[in-house]
């Protein structure tokens, strides 16, 4: 088995200068409107009428997925621009997935004609939760000023990172499964480390972050977690107490306890 990686960094290409240049076609659904490429546009597809009302599905749910996990109320309307897999590296930088914008309600994403399988949500996905945590948490909770919140709340809410490919069909790779080959390996990171550490690969840190602060919506509750989403790494570390009724220090213990115990 080889592990393909599929999520991208949010903050490494969201500055990049997107090519919006038409011709585009619209569908919309409650809150997701989606634009793609006509039929023939490129050498490869571009999604039929089929993807495009599932995907309009996939991300209507997925909007009410993170509100119930977030306790907010995002109802804001979210245009998805979705690039064919041959030109999407030279419209938004990459042809490995997407990422949200920085200042608009809005997604850029690689549209693949044979989605992966989510074992989460236990169907296939076009775009997945990733990037509309980070959209939706930037309207609801603010900035995110850390790695630890920023890419803990999205890779927790998601509960994947990378894909397992298995002939031609890739499948979602679960955290939680990660995070026991990661313990085994001896590659674990504390808590503290995860917040500090600003040179862990992305591989090593999506699936520790996510899985650590999935962990802190269960120990502590969304609503206390909610409070630090914007604070800075040393905010966190000061402000822990306050919030949540243990220092950091104390949390760092309880979780690597609790890992001990898995």
């Amino acid at each position: 088995m080889r592990l393909t990686v599929i999520i991208l960094v949010f903050l490494t290409l969201s500055s990049f200068k997107v090519d919006l240049s038409v011709p585009w076609n619209m569908t919309e659904s409650n809150n997701v409107i989606v634009y793609s490429r006509p039929v023939d546009f490129s050498k490869t597809n571009s999604p039929d009428s089929t993807d495009l009302q599932r995907i309009l599905q996939e991300q209507n749910q997925i909007i009410d997925l993170i509100n119930d996990k977030l306790n907010s109320n995002f109802h804001r309307k979210v245009e998805i621009y979705l690039f064919n897999y041959d030109e999407a590296k030279g419209k938004i930088g990459t042809n490995g997935g997407g990422y949200c914008s920085s200042k608009k309600s809005r997604i850029y994403f690689t549209y693949y004609d044979n989605p992966i399988y989510n074992t989460i949500r236990e169907e296939k996905e076009y775009i997945g939760v990733h990037e509309m945590v980070h959209l939706i948490t930037r309207y609801e909770l603010g900035n995110s000023k850390s790695a630890f919140f920023g890419e803990g709340y999205a890779n927790a809410i998601d509960g994947n990172y990378g894909a397992i490919k298995n002939g031609d069909s890739l499948t979602r790779r679960r955290i939680d499964s990660t995070m026991h080959l990661i313990v085994k390996s001896g590659k674990m990171l504390t808590p503290t480390e995860l917040l500090y550490s600003s040179k862990v690969p992305e591989r090593i840190y999506y699936p520790q972050i996510g899985f650590l602060v999935n962990w802190l919506f269960t120990e502590y509750g969304i609503d206390k977690i909610n409070k630090m989403y914007t604070l800075n790494t040393k905010q966190i570390d000061k402000n822990f107490e306050k919030i949540t009724g243990d220092s950091f220090k104390e949390m760092e213990r309880k979780y690597l306890l609790h890992i001990e115990n898995e």
